[in-house]
């Protein structure tokens, strides 16, 4: 899988570079970072989607709709319901009927995919803790004040 994903990101890194860019673009940076994470997660077994909404799953117990986690980690309705299919499959999580409609279901983890899904968060704070290392408190501090601002930036256009 690695390895797959190292020839796709290398396709995508040459296809940016060829497009022409304005100076101040940031795009080949996020996707770098995106991508890095993207391959650091494979080693999970999971498709990208899948091992997002794991991990969503885990931080947002009281969110627990299939609808509400395809919305808030901007997947299809389609996507979710295969993730979901598959986790079930595998043990990590069933679906049990809501408490007030019955045409809604809700999703509930299993002790397994708890567990797994702990590890995988715990793995990406690691990753990305073990990366931030190379950078002085202050530069720190800089670069999320600068990314902060860049994000608030782009969400104001989306307005």
């Amino acid at each position: 899988m690695k390895k797959i994903a190292r020839q796709w990101k290398n396709a995508e890194q040459s296809k940016l570079e060829e497009v022409e860019l304005p100076e101040r673009s940031i795009l080949p940076v996020c996707r770098r970072i995106y991508l890095e994470f993207v391959i650091h997660s494979q080693k999970w077994g999971f498709p990208t989607n899948a091992g997002i909404a794991l991990i969503y799953l885990h931080l947002h117990p009281d969110d627990l709709e299939p609808a509400a986690i395809a919305q808030n980690a901007l997947f299809p309705r389609q996507t979710m319901t295969f993730i979901l299919d598959s986790f079930e499959k595998k043990g990590l999580a069933g679906r049990r009927p809501h408490p007030r409609d019955r045409r809604r279901k809700i999703i509930q983890l299993s002790p397994k995919g708890k567990q797994l899904a702990e590890a995988m968060f715990k793995d990406y704070l690691d990753f990305e803790q073990k990366a931030l290392r190379s950078f002085a408190d202050k530069e720190l501090h800089t670069l999320k004040t600068s990314l902060s601002r860049y994000a608030d930036a782009l969400a104001g256009q989306n307005k």
